[in-house]
């Protein structure tokens, strides 16, 4: 016997079990990372069809329909070069296969500028028309991917996170800029009724329009609108300036009906945290917030003199809400 408790020949065969049992484990995780090699290997040399997963009759309805049916995906996907061919490879087995890495980036997933700017270089260079609309790449896309305005161009509306230009966009920036809002200056011409008859202005200016108009953005309004236009329904400027959130206390206490119009109560309490205007009662108990919440919400619209005013001025013995109890002798 070797030890207190194995006879030799026993003690042998349980190392030799362990040893197997290693082996086997070493063969096994080496086979895998040959079998992984191997297929990375395809996948960046072959990139195999994307037609795998995405065989659906309506995705490849709508990727056959447009421009880019006669283009390989690996052509906009992949970038070229053997790195990118790579990194994609990585992120297609390991994240989109496998879902062991994540894959919220990269060209599988956003294709970059440089990759439409290969075969679209023109664009930037000239004014483009197209589908009614001329735009001028140059200063309308600085600040922008390809893919903001044209995300759909290759697969339509399989694509989840479809983005196309919009009118609010373009004004946002010509507002801005000063640059003409000349309907004609970047459509085709076309009758009053048809503009409204597509995207937001659809539902801005539809049959509901009294109801459905401030969905919109109001900056851009002006563009058609005099600056004035909205204060006969109103009553006041709107888009409100850049000094009304300092005086529209002022207004919300004088003509209340005016700011209901838009803006329901729960619009007031959520920026102010507190009821607005104050309820009847609200003096008596205020003490009780302010103690529980502190000064910080108060001070957004009184200074410290609104408080010490009052409460200087009331001393009391019953505090500065409460009257007098009477003195008996």
């Amino acid at each position: 016997m070797t030890g207190p408790f194995l006879p030799q020949g026993e003690c042998d065969l349980q190392s030799n079990r362990v040893w197997n049992a290693i082996r086997i484990g070493i063969w096994a995780v080496a086979g895998l990372i040959v079998l992984f090699a191997v297929i990375f290997t395809v996948t960046v040399v072959a990139l195999p069809g994307c037609s795998v997963c995405h065989d659906s009759a309506s995705f490849q309805t709508q990727t056959h329909a447009s421009a880019h049916a006669n283009v390989d995906c690996v052509r906009c996907h992949a970038s070229a070069g053997i790195p990118h061919r790579i990194t994609y490879a990585y992120t297609l087995l390991m994240g989109q296969v496998l879902h062991l890495a994540p894959t919220n980036g990269g060209p599988n997933t956003a294709i970059p500028d440089s990759t439409c700017l290969s075969c679209h270089e023109a664009v930037m260079q000239q004014q483009v028309t197209a589908n009614g609309l001329s735009i001028l790449h140059a200063e309308c896309a600085k600040g922008r991917m390809c893919t903001d305005c044209h995300s759909d161009t290759a697969h339509g509306t399989e694509v989840k996170w479809a983005k196309t230009p919009t009118m609010d966009e373009c004004l946002d920036c010509h507002n801005t800029e000063r640059v003409r809002s000349n309907c004609n200056m970047c459509h085709a011409p076309k009758s009053e009724q048809a503009l409204f008859q597509s995207g937001q202005w659809a539902v801005t200016h539809g049959p509901d329009w009294k109801q459905a108009h401030g969905m919109g953005d109001l900056n851009t309004c002006v563009a058609c609108h005099p600056a004035n236009y909205c204060v006969r329904c109103h009553g006041i400027p709107l888009p409100h300036g850049s000094g009304f959130i300092r005086d529209h206390p002022a207004l919300a206490f004088t003509n209340r009906a005016d700011c209901t119009v838009c803006h329901q109560q729960s619009f007031c309490d959520s920026c102010h945290g507190l009821p607005m205007p104050h309820p009847v009662g609200f003096t008596p108990e205020h003490p009780a917030i302010v103690k529980q919440q502190g000064t910080s919400k108060c001070l957004r619209c009184h200074v410290q003199q609104d408080c010490t005013k009052c409460h200087d001025a009331h001393v009391h013995p019953g505090g500065a809400t409460t009257p007098p109890r009477a003195v008996t002798k």
